[in-house]
């Protein structure tokens, strides 16, 4: 059974014996799940099963295990409570079957506990067909990889070395079928008439783990002999070790080498750059050089003989290809490298040098000719190509491509959903079409300093989507460097973490709730109690009662609270959400005087606003007239509550609802965790209330403020904007 899209219900099978406790626990689920009810395993998501009936289904479910794998099929065992003294029940406390069990819950049942035990085996079926279909890509793409690669490849069992697949490449190049060269050996197919040299080429592979030749041949089904270049490796699969061999055909390669060496000073007219050095001299100077090589360097020949060709070296030239031109000279053996060098006048080009020894009858190497081709304009496309795979291999996320001077050039889909700017609408912009103002311009500073020294910047910052809303993500920028390291473009990672954001402050705060509030109210309880039974016979035993009442009182509407909180947080953000603010005020108004009869609210609304918002904005704007009561001992709070357009040139993106009132005012350690988007020991909230404002305009795409003010408190609340008409 395949993942279900998020937006689908999962679907549980309930397979209990007895009827009553069936029905019981179906009750309990639907509301949130699609439960079956059936004598036979179906292809659901998780499966309940009682301890009287998981023997009978033990080998189905072991079945269905194993069908599904690498996939999780989660089983829960509903297990009866039964006296310590109870011995275990055959057929579901063994090892095996306890394997077959995923999680465990006792009755009585506990809704919350079994709601959370499911959902944790959700998540993993969930992720684990994830991981499942990665992994079946990433094979398809290496077969068709594999299937579509122009060199010949093998794969061979390295104990037996035998092929045990090989590609079309390599039915072209041999000219058998994929079935006659899979029951063939590979010494009758690669070097049938080098069979020391191609064993000691497989016992060099075993040992070091790759290898390489160009010193073997083949023959073809036709009888032609051929000479190949083998590349081959060994890696590990989960039963035993493999190889893999790359075979391609050198033999044109290796006739045209051969004809170069016999080549003379006719060729001074190539278009390439040819020069000849002496080994014979300190040094192995240049004695002579070709008027490509003049063409191409910019060095007269003048100035190019009698010295070595290091001087085309400079600071980009990498040390790589040099160490192996220079390993290929000391063994009088031919080589092929890129490498960057220099001209006369400075300029970078890139460099493809072939060195190849001439040797005279009697086999001696008596000169060095080189070939120097200037291939920059391949290698510029070659880093183009690398710019555009780098961008697509991470369509995750958004990305954006820029140039030096910061012009948009490129954006992928995962942008265009992100930000709600199409592609056409961003090109040749500039990405601070993006800037919330919520980072000062040090930070903006700090970044352009950073990718400019060419190192990779990576940080966390607020943006803003088309829309408005405000969206925090982790940004990485990296520079691309040109074929003279010249820095040419930028690539930009951004990965949206609002949702983590605000995840991680919830948890936080209820965390807190749980381990601070809830904690020192019982221990409050249970200190009166105490005290209660130690005094029974006292008069004043009634102010105790009365203290825990008071006590237990508050709890329970923190309690109600944090569950406010949860409710809101269940729902998905709106998206075409309409609220006018009339409708709001009049509605916030009219609860909180019927609640709190002592208290006045003058609203103020000078021309008809509506905002992107749903019901949430009511509870919260009512939870922060709340808040603010508990801090007015004035014998008759009033509250002022405005409502108008943003100001600062944003009043048609914004709406600011600015709440007053005439009491003491929130205290500013209320209002430090929430600024700080955390609570620590020592910096923490009393109460749900202003963190509940805070999620739910954050929520909405907006922020909240407080502001200075002489008495009382001056909270601003801004939300985006939308026309009042549909």
């Amino acid at each position: 059974m395949v993942d279900s899209p998020s937006d689908t219900v999962d679907r549980l099978q309930l397979i209990v014996t007895n009827e009553a406790d069936r029905e019981a626990i179906r009750a309990m689920l639907s509301d949130r799940y699609e439960v079956i009810v059936a004598d036979e395993l179906q292809a659901v998501d998780c499966y309940l099963i009682d301890d009287r009936s998981f023997p009978a289904y033990r080998e189905a479910i072991e079945r269905r295990k194993a069908e599904l794998d690498p996939t999780f099929q989660p089983v829960l065992l509903l297990r009866r409570d039964r006296p310590a003294e109870t011995p275990p029940q055959l057929g579901v406390d063994t090892d095996d079957d306890l394997s077959l069990i995923d999680e465990v819950v006792t009755a009585p049942i506990d809704r919350a506990t079994l709601y959370r035990r499911l959902e944790n085996l959700l998540v993993r079926r969930r992720q684990s067909a994830e991981l499942a279909q990665r992994y079946a890509d990433i094979q398809t793409r290496f077969e068709r990889l594999f299937e579509a690669t122009n060199d010949a490849t093998f794969v061979l069992d390295a104990e037996s070395l035998l092929i045990t697949a090989c590609n079309p490449a390599a039915s072209d190049l041999l000219g058998y079928s994929r079935a006659t060269i899979l029951e063939t050996e590979p010494a009758e197919l690669f070097a049938p008439d080098q069979p020391d040299e191609l064993a000691a080429f497989f016992e060099d592979l075993i040992a070091a783990g790759n290898a390489w030749t160009d010193e073997l041949t083949c023959e073809t089904k036709a009888g032609e002999q051929r000479a190949i270049e083998i590349s081959a490796t060994t890696f590990e699969t989960s039963t035993d070790t493999s190889i893999l061999l790359s075979i391609r055909d050198i033999t044109e390669r290796k006739a045209y080498r051969e004809e170069l060496e016999l080549k003379t000073q006719a060729i001074d007219g190539a278009p390439i750059g040819i020069t000849i050095s002496d080994p014979s001299q300190p040094d192995n100077p240049m004695v002579y050089v070709n008027d490509g090589y003049t063409e191409l360097t910019g060095y007269p020949k003048s100035e190019a003989t009698g010295r070595n060709c290091r001087y085309l070296q400079g600071p980009g030239t990498r040390e790589e290809p040099v160490a192996a031109m220079r390993e290929a000279i000391d063994n009088e053996e031919p080589v092929s490298v890129e490498l960057r060098n220099y001209r006369k006048d400075g300029t970078a080009f890139w460099n493809r040098v072939t060195i190849a020894p001439v040797r005279d009858d009697d086999g001696a190497v008596v000169n060095f000719i080189g070939f120097q081709e200037d291939v920059t304009e391949r290698k510029e496309r070659e880093q183009d190509l690398q710019l555009f795979r780098r961008a697509v291999e991470n369509v995750g996320n958004a990305v954006v491509i820029t140039d030096r001077a910061g012009e948009i050039k490129y954006v992928n889909p995962a942008f265009e959903r992100q930000t709600g700017y199409s592609r056409e609408a961003v090109l040749e912009e500039n990405p601070n079409i993006l800037a919330s103002g919520r980072q000062p311009e040090a930070f903006y500073e700090e970044l352009w300093e950073t990718i400019l020294a060419g190192e990779t910047w990576e940080a966390e910052l607020v943006n803003q989507r088309k829309s408005g809303e405000l969206y925090h993500v982790e940004q990485e920028i990296s520079p691309i460097e040109n074929s003279v390291g010249d820095i040419t473009h930028f690539v930009a990672i951004e990965a949206d973490v609002t949702e983590r954001q605000l995840r991680e402050e919830q948890l936080s705060v209820l965390n807190r709730i749980l381990r601070h509030n809830l904690r020192n109210g019982i221990n409050v309880i249970e200190g009166n109690a105490t005290l209660l039974g130690e005094q029974l016979d006292d008069e004043e035993v009634l102010w105790f009662v009365e203290a825990i009442e008071q006590r237990a009182t508050e709890l329970a509407a923190l309690s109600e609270k944090a569950a406010t909180v949860r409710s809101l947080f269940e729902q998905e953000p709106p998206a075409d959400a309409r609220y006018p603010v009339a409708d709001l005020l009049a509605a916030v108004t009219a609860e909180f005087e019927e609640a709190h009869p002592e208290a006045t609210i003058t609203t103020t609304l000078d021309q008809p606003l509506a905002v992107r918002a749903d019901s949430r904005l009511r509870i919260a704007l009512k939870e922060l007239l709340t808040t603010t009561l508990g801090y007015n001992d004035t014998a008759e709070p009033t509250f002022t509550i405005t409502a108008a357009p943003a100001g600062n040139g944003h009043s048609e993106e914004w709406v600011e609802i600015t709440v007053t009132d005439n009491g003491l005012g929130i205290p500013e350690h209320e209002w430090e965790a929430i600024e700080h988007g955390e609570e620590t020991k020592l910096q923490h909230g009393s109460g749900l209330g202003l963190w509940l404002v805070h999620w739910t305009v954050s929520l909405l795409g907006g922020e909240v403020r407080i502001d200075g003010s002489e008495t009382g408190t001056r909270m601003v609340l801004t939300l985006p904007r939308v026309p009042m008409d549909a």
